[in-house]
């Protein structure tokens, strides 16, 4: 295993060469499509899920699930302790979420009744797999080596997976630090979707200045037209961009262009990395 700086180094490297790629926005064009087409299923679940410390401990649970045997809550409960980022009633209350949603089954352990098994559902296994092809789909853009289509088929892709992905997790590899600026959106409910909304809109509108639709936006990412407006507010407060009223438009500053084109090159890098613990599969080594 890589250490934590060999890791990063990595994952900064590679999202380097991943923007600069002459198809970048195509690629991530086709990630939002992807994306939108998937939130509209279960809105409730991807806006709660793309949290940022949330989606710490939903990636916590599918690490543990595909790299231990017979993994307990406690584990998943302890690494994130370990971050200091989440507080354990977060922990607690997403957890239960996901049960409540037949997301994981638990199960007192048969040696030891203190603890907690958990499993991970088909339903968690398959919305999950779902949410990596959104990027693995646009990956193949990048490299028309990789095989997408025989990805799509791997009967055990999420364990592949995950046992390369690990490393990442385990090793406390954040993309918010990699990316701070991103603070402002990723540390909200709907965080990714607002910020690539707000970029995708650039790119149609053929504009840094963009008019944009605060209802169509809401609908979009799950959340209120409320939720919506604070973070712009938050985000308008760190210098990415200029709310302007006055002509209901919202003039996206050049940090906020650059700062989205990074956080989707560090994204698409890390899932790169988790690609590369397939089994026989050509691409990109890591």
């Amino acid at each position: 295993m890589k250490s934590k700086q060999e890791l990063r180094d990595l994952i900064s490297h590679r999202a380097e060469e991943i923007k600069s790629h002459k198809d970048i926005e195509l690629v991530m064009q086709k990630h939002y499509k992807l994306m939108f087409k998937l939130y509209l299923t279960k809105p409730l679940y991807f806006k709660v899920i793309f949290k940022a410390n949330r989606f710490i401990i939903g990636t916590a649970v599918m690490t543990y699930f595909f790299t231990t045997e017979n993994p307990t809550l406690r584990q998943v409960k302890d690494f994130c302790k370990t971050t200091g980022l989440i507080s354990e009633n977060t922990v607690d209350s997403f957890l239960l979420f996901i049960r409540v949603g037949g997301r994981m089954e638990v199960k007192k352990d048969p040696l030891d009744k203190r603890k907690l098994n958990y499993t991970v559902t088909s339903r968690a296994q398959d919305e999950t797999r779902a949410l990596i092809n959104t990027m693995m789909i646009p990956y193949g853009m990048l490299h028309p080596d990789f095989d997408v289509s025989r990805c799509l088929k791997m009967e055990n892709f999420n364990a592949d997976y995950f046992r390369k992905y690990s490393e990442i997790i385990l090793n406390q590899i954040y993309l918010f630090d990699m990316v701070p600026d991103c603070k402002e959106f990723i540390f909200r409910d709907a965080g990714h979707m607002m910020l690539m909304d707000l970029y995708i809109e650039s790119i149609r509108q053929q504009n840094a200045v963009i008019e944009y639709n605060y209802l169509k936006a809401s609908l979009k990412c799950g959340v209120s037209r409320s939720h919506i407006k604070r973070c712009l507010k938050a985000a308008e407060a760190g210098g990415l961009l200029r709310l302007d009223s006055a002509n209901n438009t919202i003039v996206l500053h050049l940090t906020f262009m650059q700062m989205v084109l990074s956080y989707f090159s560090v994204y698409m890098a890390m899932v790169e990395y988790g690609l590369s613990g397939l089994p026989e599969m050509t691409q990109r080594p890591c």
